[in-house]
Formats: C-alpha cells, structure tokens, sequence
C-alpha cells in the first residue's frame, strides 16, 4: 500500500526524515512517495490545491498524509478520510474540503485512539507524532474505524467557484500560481463560452494557445492546464513577475459577441 507525504516542511530539516522514520519502524514494507514537501509555509489552500491536483493519479487505496497544519498543538481535530478509493489523514483545517465536495461518499473518523500514537506526543510535531503513525498502522491492515469515532462536525471550506455578474460577464480568481509562475484560475472548461477575454488588472487576455510553444516568449495567453482548469501562462516566462499579482486576484471573463448587421429589406 503506497503512503503519499505532502507538506509544507521543505528538505532542509529533519522533519520529512523523521516521518519515513516513523512510518518504517512500524511497517518496513511501507512504499512512501513524496508528493511535496515544498507548499509555502502554512498555505492550506495551496495545499488543498496540490493535493486535489494530483490524488486520483495514484493507485487505489493511497494513504495520502497532509500535514500543512498552522493549528498544530491546539484543540483542532485530526482527521481520517476513507473514500471508496482512497484514504485521507490531515488537520481539519479545510485541507480536505475538495473531498467533501467531489466525493460521492465519504466517512470521516477524528483520530483519537492514541495506542494508535507515539508514545509522546510533542504539540508541535503531530505530523510525526499522530499522523505518521496512523498512516503507517492502516497500512498494515488496521481498520479505519479503530483510529477513532465518525464524526460529522468538521471544517468544510466553501469552494471557490466562478460568478456570474451580468449575462455576458463572469469574475473569478487566481487560485493558485506554480512554479513557473502560471496562474491558476478557478474557471473549469464547463465555465467558457466559445469565445472570450479575460481582464486581470489592468490587462486584457485574448489569446487562447492549445499548447506553450505556439506562443512567442514572454507572450500572455490563456490554455486549459492539465489540473482541469483555465490558466493565465507565458511562454518561457513568469505570468506572476510581469503582472505583479498573487493568489486571490480578481479576474474578469467577458464573453465575446458577434453581431451580424441585418439586410436591409428593398422597398418595392
């Protein structure tokens, strides 16, 4: 069973180390992948965006464990997610709302069993002390519902989705921004006319590319990423340094008209 890390620890501490370690000493035959461990420090959205990105591209009966956790120590929850094809361990921060939201069933256990636990649990480190060992124990073979009770009061972030505001204009935003610099828009295919611009700031995008190199360097342009959504992209460039923007900016999408003159009729 494959064990999925995504954090926001980076690789320059022991933190990512000490979760393997973890994990091995209590399944040996454990197969860990590292997701990321590059999300900007403390960043749930852009976690959840990562994680949501990337998830169904791993076999059945992934453990994915999420540890971006700005609430660490305190009384917040930790979470179990079991799907019908995956499992989920995170805060209940929101990391997981995307799960609540495109699922079709899902149960949610708060872990609390803590046999299941380090046998010292630090308030600053329950990726290592909670986390970690949960995972590990529900790889080899522990039910979910050992971990602890199901519950139905957890945080469910509303997702971020496109709104119309007249009948040809729709605002949105950028949701995420990659390492080139590409921004993500929370405009799905489903949300596009057939033909549109899109204004950020004080620019106007009318270019739509159907890969990168159709474009000529440093040139804005639109083109459906490979996450599902719109994205605002330059060739061999930073769309983010030249606009100057981060996530959460507004975007407007306006759909394009096209009018034909009618035939004026002959008098007769």
């Amino acid at each position: 069973m494959v064990i999925a890390l995504l954090t926001d620890f980076g690789t320059r501490d022991y933190f990512v180390g000490a979760l393997k370690g973890v994990i091995f000493s209590i399944n040996p035959s454990a197969k860990i992948v590292d997701i990321t461990h590059e999300i900007p420090a403390q960043d749930v959205k852009a976690a959840s965006f990562t994680l949501r990105a990337c998830f169904a591209n791993f076999p059945k009966k992934t453990i994915f464990v999420t540890v971006v956790d700005p609430g660490v120590g305190s009384n917040r929850k930790a979470l179990l997610v079991e799907t019908a094809d995956y499992y989920f361990i995170a805060p209940d921060n929101g990391l997981l709302s995307f799960v609540f939201d495109e699922a079709a069933h899902y149960t949610v256990y708060q872990l609390t069993a803590e046999r299941f636990f380090a046998e010292k649990v630090s308030r600053t480190f329950h990726g290592r002390d909670i986390f970690a060992p949960v995972a590990a124990h529900l790889s080899n073979g522990v039910e979910p519902h050992e971990f602890g009770a199901e519950i139905s009061n957890f945080v469910h972030l509303p997702n971020s989705t496109p709104t119309q505001i007249s009948e040809r204009e729709i605002e949105a935003e950028i949701i995420h921004i990659d390492f080139f610099g590409n921004l993500v828009t929370n405009l799905k295919s489903t949300d596009l006319p057939a033909e549109f611009t899109l204004r950020i700031k004080e620019e106007t995008i009318n270019k739509r590319q159907n890969y990168f190199a159709e474009a000529e360097k440093s040139e804005l342009f639109t083109i459906l990423g490979s996450a599902g959504f719109l994205e605002i992209v330059a060739f061999r460039d930073s769309v983010k340094d030249i606009l100057r923007v981060e996530v959460g900016e507004r975007i407007r999408l306006l759909t394009t008209y096209y009018f034909q003159s009618p035939k004026e009729e002959k008098s007769v």
